[in-house]
């Protein structure tokens, strides 16, 4: 979710980030290969199931991170089964809507998304079957019980929106502060997850979402260094801003983002 950021940073970013131009300039041409793709995908493959239930992450935070700092980082998210179940069936670029021109200082591919809030609720979910059974496990009863006990608020949460999402060289995401709602009490309670699933790189230069102190990259606060199989949850209102400068060459990475709020 978009919200205050600087734009004198995001400017400098987006000026400075050549090999994006190219992307952006044939986005609507690769939007359109990309829904012919699928197509012909779901064509060949009129029958997919995933391969079962994946095993829901119990998340411990012994120094009460998230309830002091406002942000936890965890190792080992999946267990090795379900990781690499993960990674074997991650979609390809068809799946994936391509980055658009100055979208929120979100510069990176997603897709699949599905979000209660906003009533998007991506069809091509259903066709990659083993994709929507992780989703399943994040909208899980006992994931979001999980959350609300390391939060120490006793606040019960509902998961409202997933997305993956790909970055590349020279994506970024510009500093920024999430945007409130209109309903204060929910938006109060929300609790993001960027899950790293897998990075070539480690930290900035493979799209590592930092905590920061500013509306810059100058006064970094958290760097996540592991990109690969590890989480970053955060109080969408904690007093701090979060991005990732532009991803050096020949990097990727692969995420999921996950929301929470209160029931």
């Amino acid at each position: 979710m978009g919200g205050l950021s600087d734009t004198k940073t995001n400017r400098r970013l987006l000026l400075t980030s050549y090999l994006l131009w190219p992307r952006y300039a044939t986005a609507r041409y690769r939007r359109w290969l990309r829904s012919r793709l699928q197509l012909n995908q779901i064509k060949k493959n009129k029958v997919l199931t995933a391969t079962g239930e994946f095993k829901v992450p119990v998340i411990t935070d012994p120094n009460s991170d998230l309830a002091t700092k406002g942000f936890l980082f965890v190792e080992n998210f999946l267990d090795e089964t379900s990781y690499l179940r993960l990674i074997k069936a991650w979609p390809t670029k068809r799946w994936f809507e391509p980055l658009e021109f100055r979208r929120n200082g979100k510069s990176y591919d997603s897709g699949l998304r599905w979000n209660i809030a906003k009533n998007i609720i991506d069809n091509s979910i259903k066709n990659n079957p083993e994709i929507h059974s992780a989703y399943q496990m994040f909208q899980s009863e006992k994931f979001c019980d999980n959350l609300t006990l390391i939060s120490n608020d006793k606040v019960k949460r509902e998961s409202y929106s997933i997305l993956l999402t790909q970055s590349y060289s020279h994506s970024y995401l510009t500093p920024h502060k999430d945007s409130p709602g209109s309903d204060f009490a929910k938006n109060d309670s929300i609790i993001n997850i960027i899950y790293f699933v897998q990075a070539n790189g480690q930290g900035w230069e493979a799209g590592g979402t930092s905590i920061l102190g500013d509306a810059t990259f100058n006064e970094p606060i958290f760097v996540p260094s592991n990109l690969n199989n590890t989480a970053l949850i955060y109080r969408s209102t904690a007093d701090f801003w979060h991005g990732f400068p532009r991803i050096a060459q020949g990097k990727y990475r692969k995420t999921i983002l996950s929301a929470y709020w209160s029931k």
